[in-house]
Protein backbone atom coordinates (compact mmCIF):
# COMPACT_ATOMS: atom_id res chain seq x y z
CA UNK A 1 0.00 0.00 0.00
CA UNK A 2 2.78 2.46 0.88
CA UNK A 3 4.51 1.68 -2.40
CA UNK A 4 1.42 2.66 -4.39
CA UNK A 5 1.07 5.81 -2.29
CA UNK A 6 4.63 6.82 -3.14
CA UNK A 7 4.06 6.05 -6.81
CA UNK A 8 0.94 8.23 -6.80
CA UNK A 9 2.85 11.14 -5.26
CA UNK A 10 5.63 10.70 -7.84
CA UNK A 11 3.09 10.97 -10.65
CA UNK A 12 1.34 14.00 -9.16
CA UNK A 13 4.57 15.92 -8.54
CA UNK A 14 5.03 17.72 -11.85
CA UNK A 15 8.79 17.91 -12.21
CA UNK A 16 8.52 19.37 -15.71
CA UNK A 17 6.56 22.32 -14.33
CA UNK A 18 9.08 22.71 -11.51
CA UNK A 19 11.94 22.91 -14.03
CA UNK A 20 10.07 25.45 -16.15
CA UNK A 21 9.16 27.71 -13.23
CA UNK A 22 12.15 27.53 -10.90
CA UNK A 23 15.01 26.48 -13.19
CA UNK A 24 14.09 28.52 -16.28
CA UNK A 25 13.99 25.25 -18.19
CA UNK A 26 17.53 24.29 -17.19
CA UNK A 27 16.99 20.73 -16.08
CA UNK A 28 16.31 17.19 -17.25
CA UNK A 29 13.58 15.16 -15.50
CA UNK A 30 15.20 12.26 -13.67
CA UNK A 31 13.96 8.72 -14.23
CA UNK A 32 16.57 7.09 -12.00
CA UNK A 33 19.41 8.17 -9.70
CA UNK A 34 21.93 8.11 -12.58
CA UNK A 35 22.39 11.39 -14.51
CA UNK A 36 23.17 11.85 -18.21
CA UNK A 37 26.66 10.96 -19.45
CA UNK A 38 27.29 8.52 -16.60
CA UNK A 39 27.42 4.81 -17.42
CA UNK A 40 24.02 3.26 -16.79
CA UNK A 41 22.02 6.29 -17.88
CA UNK A 42 19.75 5.47 -20.80
CA UNK A 43 17.65 7.73 -22.96
CA UNK A 44 14.36 6.93 -24.60
CA UNK A 45 11.94 4.22 -23.61
CA UNK A 46 14.71 2.00 -22.22
CA UNK A 47 15.57 4.54 -19.52
CA UNK A 48 12.03 5.70 -18.76
CA UNK A 49 10.44 5.27 -15.34
CA UNK A 50 7.33 3.27 -16.33
CA UNK A 51 5.63 3.80 -12.98
CA UNK A 52 5.52 7.58 -13.48
CA UNK A 53 5.56 7.92 -17.27
CA UNK A 54 4.20 6.18 -20.32
CA UNK A 55 5.93 6.14 -23.69
CA UNK A 56 4.36 8.24 -26.44
CA UNK A 57 5.42 6.45 -29.63
CA UNK A 58 4.11 9.21 -31.91
CA UNK A 59 6.22 11.90 -30.23
CA UNK A 60 9.00 9.51 -29.23
CA UNK A 61 9.17 10.77 -25.66
CA UNK A 62 7.91 9.90 -22.19
CA UNK A 63 4.68 11.49 -21.01
CA UNK A 64 3.77 11.83 -17.34
CA UNK A 65 0.92 9.55 -16.31
CA UNK A 66 -2.37 11.27 -15.60
CA UNK A 67 -3.56 12.49 -12.23
CA UNK A 68 -6.44 10.02 -12.60
CA UNK A 69 -3.95 7.14 -12.54
CA UNK A 70 -2.35 8.66 -9.45
CA UNK A 71 -5.73 8.90 -7.73
CA UNK A 72 -6.46 5.29 -8.61
CA UNK A 73 -3.21 4.26 -6.94
CA UNK A 74 -4.17 6.38 -3.92
CA UNK A 75 -7.47 4.53 -3.65
CA UNK A 76 -5.74 1.15 -3.99
CA UNK A 77 -3.37 2.20 -1.21
CA UNK A 78 -6.34 2.96 1.03
CA UNK A 79 -6.22 6.75 0.74
CA UNK A 80 -9.08 7.54 -1.63
CA UNK A 81 -9.46 11.30 -2.10
CA UNK A 82 -6.73 11.87 0.47
CA UNK A 83 -8.48 10.16 3.40
CA UNK A 84 -7.14 7.13 5.21
CA UNK A 85 -9.01 3.99 6.27
CA UNK A 86 -9.74 5.67 9.61
CA UNK A 87 -11.51 8.53 7.85
CA UNK A 88 -8.87 11.08 8.78
CA UNK A 89 -7.22 13.23 6.11
CA UNK A 90 -3.76 12.14 5.06
CA UNK A 91 -1.18 14.69 6.22
CA UNK A 92 2.50 14.47 5.33
CA UNK A 93 5.16 16.54 7.08
CA UNK A 94 7.61 18.44 4.90
CA UNK A 95 10.73 19.26 6.91
CA UNK A 96 12.90 21.91 5.31
CA UNK A 97 15.28 24.80 6.00
CA UNK A 98 13.79 27.16 3.45
CA UNK A 99 13.73 30.15 5.81
CA UNK A 100 14.39 32.77 3.15
CA UNK A 101 11.24 34.44 1.81
CA UNK A 102 12.51 33.63 -1.70
CA UNK A 103 11.51 30.01 -1.02
CA UNK A 104 7.85 30.83 -0.39
CA UNK A 105 6.80 30.28 -4.02
CA UNK A 106 8.53 26.92 -3.97
CA UNK A 107 6.81 25.90 -0.75
CA UNK A 108 3.47 26.79 -2.30
CA UNK A 109 4.39 24.79 -5.39
CA UNK A 110 5.22 21.68 -3.34
CA UNK A 111 1.98 21.97 -1.37
CA UNK A 112 0.06 22.32 -4.63
CA UNK A 113 1.49 19.04 -5.96
CA UNK A 114 0.32 17.10 -2.90
CA UNK A 115 -3.04 18.86 -2.92
CA UNK A 116 -3.77 17.32 -6.33
CA UNK A 117 -4.27 14.05 -4.47
CA UNK A 118 -6.05 15.58 -1.50
CA UNK A 119 -2.94 15.24 0.68
CA UNK A 120 -2.37 17.96 3.27
CA UNK A 121 1.22 19.13 3.57
CA UNK A 122 2.42 20.09 7.03
CA UNK A 123 5.26 22.50 6.21
CA UNK A 124 7.82 22.39 9.03
CA UNK A 125 10.45 25.02 8.28
CA UNK A 126 13.40 25.25 10.65
CA UNK A 127 17.09 26.17 10.66
CA UNK A 128 19.74 23.97 9.10
CA UNK A 129 21.05 22.62 12.41
CA UNK A 130 17.62 21.47 13.55
CA UNK A 131 16.86 19.97 10.15
CA UNK A 132 20.13 18.08 10.21
CA UNK A 133 19.30 16.67 13.65
CA UNK A 134 16.00 15.40 12.26
CA UNK A 135 17.75 13.80 9.31
CA UNK A 136 20.27 12.04 11.55
CA UNK A 137 17.47 10.77 13.79
CA UNK A 138 15.23 9.74 10.90
CA UNK A 139 12.58 12.01 12.40
CA UNK A 140 10.91 13.22 9.23
CA UNK A 141 8.53 12.12 6.47
CA UNK A 142 9.43 14.15 3.40
CA UNK A 143 12.57 16.12 2.49
CA UNK A 144 13.93 18.07 -0.46
CA UNK A 145 17.49 16.87 -0.99
CA UNK A 146 20.14 16.65 -3.67
CA UNK A 147 23.48 15.07 -4.42
CA UNK A 148 26.75 16.43 -5.84
CA UNK A 149 28.68 13.37 -6.93
CA UNK A 150 32.22 12.55 -5.91
CA UNK A 151 33.08 10.87 -9.22
CA UNK A 152 31.22 9.93 -12.44
CA UNK A 153 30.43 6.30 -11.75
CA UNK A 154 26.98 4.73 -11.24
CA UNK A 155 28.13 3.38 -7.88
CA UNK A 156 28.34 6.94 -6.57
CA UNK A 157 24.65 7.46 -7.30
CA UNK A 158 23.14 4.07 -6.56
CA UNK A 159 24.88 3.88 -3.18
CA UNK A 160 22.43 6.59 -2.08
CA UNK A 161 19.79 3.85 -1.89
CA UNK A 162 21.98 1.07 -0.47
CA UNK A 163 20.37 -0.13 2.77
CA UNK A 164 23.51 -0.30 4.96
CA UNK A 165 24.18 3.34 4.01
CA UNK A 166 21.05 4.44 5.87
CA UNK A 167 21.53 7.91 7.34
CA UNK A 168 19.76 7.27 10.63
CA UNK A 169 21.07 3.72 11.09
CA UNK A 170 24.53 3.89 9.55
CA UNK A 171 25.33 7.57 9.30
CA UNK A 172 25.90 7.48 5.55
CA UNK A 173 24.21 9.11 2.54
CA UNK A 174 20.98 7.10 2.25
CA UNK A 175 18.73 9.88 3.56
CA UNK A 176 15.57 8.00 2.59
CA UNK A 177 16.66 5.15 4.89
CA UNK A 178 15.57 2.92 2.03
CA UNK A 179 16.31 -0.79 2.18
CA UNK A 180 15.48 -3.49 -0.35
CA UNK A 181 17.31 -6.83 -0.03
CA UNK A 182 17.45 -7.46 -3.78
CA UNK A 183 18.68 -3.94 -4.51
CA UNK A 184 21.35 -4.26 -1.80
CA UNK A 185 22.56 -7.62 -3.13
CA UNK A 186 22.76 -6.29 -6.69
CA UNK A 187 24.60 -3.19 -5.50
CA UNK A 188 27.24 -5.30 -3.78
CA UNK A 189 27.79 -7.20 -7.03
CA UNK A 190 27.79 -4.12 -9.26
CA UNK A 191 29.83 -1.58 -7.31
CA UNK A 192 33.33 -2.88 -8.16
CA UNK A 193 32.61 -4.16 -11.66
CA UNK A 194 34.12 -2.69 -14.80
CA UNK A 195 31.66 -1.05 -17.16
CA UNK A 196 30.29 -3.88 -19.27
CA UNK A 197 27.02 -5.30 -20.62
CA UNK A 198 26.79 -7.41 -17.45
CA UNK A 199 27.12 -4.35 -15.24
CA UNK A 200 24.54 -2.48 -17.30
CA UNK A 201 22.06 -5.35 -16.92
CA UNK A 202 22.44 -5.20 -13.14
CA UNK A 203 22.04 -1.42 -13.12
CA UNK A 204 18.86 -1.72 -15.18
CA UNK A 205 17.40 -4.10 -12.63
CA UNK A 206 18.42 -1.84 -9.74
CA UNK A 207 16.84 1.15 -11.43
CA UNK A 208 13.62 -0.76 -11.98
CA UNK A 209 13.48 -1.78 -8.30
CA UNK A 210 14.01 1.83 -7.20
CA UNK A 211 11.43 3.10 -9.70
CA UNK A 212 8.83 0.64 -8.45
CA UNK A 213 9.51 1.22 -4.75
CA UNK A 214 9.66 5.01 -5.31
CA UNK A 215 11.62 5.99 -2.17
CA UNK A 216 12.31 9.28 -3.95
CA UNK A 217 10.46 11.63 -6.21
CA UNK A 218 13.13 11.47 -8.88
CA UNK A 219 13.33 15.27 -9.31
CA UNK A 220 15.65 16.49 -12.01
CA UNK A 221 19.24 16.66 -13.12
CA UNK A 222 20.23 20.35 -13.35
CA UNK A 223 21.66 21.70 -16.59
CA UNK A 224 24.43 24.29 -16.31
CA UNK A 225 25.87 26.57 -18.97
CA UNK A 226 29.32 28.12 -18.99
CA UNK A 227 31.34 30.31 -21.34
CA UNK A 228 35.13 30.08 -21.41
CA UNK A 229 37.85 31.76 -23.44
CA UNK A 230 39.93 29.83 -25.93
CA UNK A 231 42.97 30.09 -23.68
CA UNK A 232 41.27 28.11 -20.90
CA UNK A 233 42.10 24.42 -20.96
CA UNK A 234 42.85 21.12 -19.25
CA UNK A 235 39.40 20.99 -17.64
CA UNK A 236 36.07 19.99 -19.17
CA UNK A 237 33.30 22.23 -17.81
CA UNK A 238 30.66 20.17 -16.02
CA UNK A 239 28.32 20.39 -13.05
CA UNK A 240 29.53 17.34 -11.15
CA UNK A 241 32.45 18.72 -9.15
CA UNK A 242 33.53 22.17 -8.04
CA UNK A 243 37.10 21.49 -6.88
CA UNK A 244 38.89 21.40 -10.23
CA UNK A 245 40.72 24.75 -10.00
CA UNK A 246 44.11 23.10 -9.44
CA UNK A 247 43.82 21.24 -12.75
CA UNK A 248 43.03 24.25 -14.92
CA UNK A 249 45.59 25.65 -17.31
CA UNK A 250 45.81 29.08 -18.94
CA UNK A 251 47.62 29.57 -22.26
CA UNK A 252 49.13 32.94 -21.36
CA UNK A 253 50.67 33.47 -24.81
CA UNK A 254 47.32 33.00 -26.52
CA UNK A 255 45.62 35.22 -23.95
CA UNK A 256 48.16 38.01 -24.53
CA UNK A 257 47.77 37.70 -28.30
CA UNK A 258 43.99 37.88 -28.07
CA UNK A 259 44.18 40.90 -25.75
CA UNK A 260 46.42 42.72 -28.20
CA UNK A 261 44.08 41.84 -31.03
CA UNK A 262 40.88 42.81 -29.22
CA UNK A 263 42.26 45.89 -27.45
CA UNK A 264 44.20 47.37 -30.37
CA UNK A 265 43.41 51.10 -30.66
CA UNK A 266 41.11 52.01 -33.52
CA UNK A 267 42.40 55.31 -34.89
CA UNK A 268 40.05 55.66 -37.84
CA UNK A 269 37.00 56.84 -35.81
CA UNK A 270 39.18 59.26 -33.83
CA UNK A 271 40.73 60.75 -36.96
CA UNK A 272 37.33 61.01 -38.62
CA UNK A 273 35.88 62.92 -35.65
CA UNK A 274 38.94 65.19 -35.58
CA UNK A 275 38.53 65.93 -39.29
CA UNK A 276 34.85 66.73 -38.86
CA UNK A 277 35.61 69.07 -35.96
CA UNK A 278 38.33 70.75 -37.98
CA UNK A 279 36.02 71.17 -40.97
CA UNK A 280 33.27 72.56 -38.76
CA UNK A 281 35.66 75.12 -37.26
CA UNK A 282 36.84 76.54 -40.60
CA UNK A 283 33.91 79.00 -41.04
CA UNK A 284 34.36 80.25 -37.49
CA UNK A 285 38.09 80.79 -38.02
CA UNK A 286 37.48 82.67 -41.26
CA UNK A 287 34.84 84.84 -39.61
CA UNK A 288 37.22 85.65 -36.77
CA UNK A 289 39.99 86.62 -39.19
CA UNK A 290 37.63 88.80 -41.23
CA UNK A 291 36.36 90.48 -38.09
CA UNK A 292 39.91 91.19 -36.97
CA UNK A 293 40.81 92.80 -40.31
CA UNK A 294 37.72 94.98 -40.31
CA UNK A 295 38.51 96.16 -36.82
Amino acid sequence: AQQKLRQAISIAFDVEEEIAIFMNGRGTPAHSPIPPEVFGYEQGEAGMNPFVYRWDAKRSRPVRRSIHEAKRLMAEAGYADGYGPDGHPLTIGFDNAWLDTAFRPRLRFVAKQFAKLGIRLDVRTTDNNRLWDKVLDGNYQFLAWGWLADYPDPENFLFLLYGPNSRSRGGSENNANYANPEFDRLFETMRNMENSPERLAIIRRMNRIAQQDAPWIFGFHPVAYSLVHGWYGNAYPHAMSSNTLKYRKIDTALRAARRRQWNAPRWTPVLLVAALLAAASVPAVRAAIRHAREA
